[in-house]
């Protein structure tokens, strides 16, 4: 309760009600802004630093290693006759063997399109002398499986040169290269 002499005594004006409040010892104000930039930091690294992207990787070595008895191997369409209204087929084949310390190993044989593709899977054999392209088709078999240790095997290749791409074909050689692999 204000009465007349505590306004007076104060400069007429009432006294206002003592809230609690923050201390103003400066020791004690400094403490808890430290205290806020210490939470600050904690709660968020990013806005006040960088980071980085680490990648991570490995090779693991297969217990296994295929190989073939030969690098080259032909895969031969002969003369191909727009007269004769067939498809041309064609095969070639190449040995393989699988060593290493597991006594069976699973292999995998992949290719690429060749020089020429027009498009995935889409190989092409290129004219000698003109800018011109042939189609093939080329499967390989068997295109995965196991083998026993040490054990000779055989990769068959085989091709197709459809008639309706040849027949309206100029005339020379037509040729490309393509990359055979097997994994392991």
């Amino acid at each position: 309760m204000f009465t007349k002499e505590k306004c007076l005594s104060r400069g007429g004006r009432p006294a206002a009600p003592s809230r609690p409040g923050p201390s103003k010892n400066p020791a004690q104000l400094l403490a808890a802004a430290l205290a806020v930039l210490v939470y600050l930091a904690a709660a968020v690294p990013a806005a006040f630093g960088d980071t980085g992207l680490l990648a991570v990787a490995a090779t693991v070595l297969s217990k296994s290693q295929c190989k073939f008895d030969t690098a080259t191997s032909t895969l031969n369409f002969g003369v191909l006759d727009p007269a004769v209204a067939t498809d041309v087929n064609a095969a070639s084949s190449v040995d393989f063997v699988c060593r290493g310390s597991a006594p069976v190993a699973a292999f995998l044989f992949t290719d690429d399109d060749g020089q020429n593709p027009s498009g995935p899977g889409a190989r092409r054999m290129r004219h000698a002398a003109a800018p011109e392209f042939l189609p093939y088709d080329l499967a390989v078999s068997p295109a995965s499986g196991t083998v026993p240790k040490n054990v000779h095997r055989t990769l068959t290749i085989s091709g197709t040169v459809r008639w309706t791409e040849f027949r309206g074909s100029t005339a020379g050689v037509y040729a490309d290269s393509v990359i055979v692999s097997i994994l392991p």
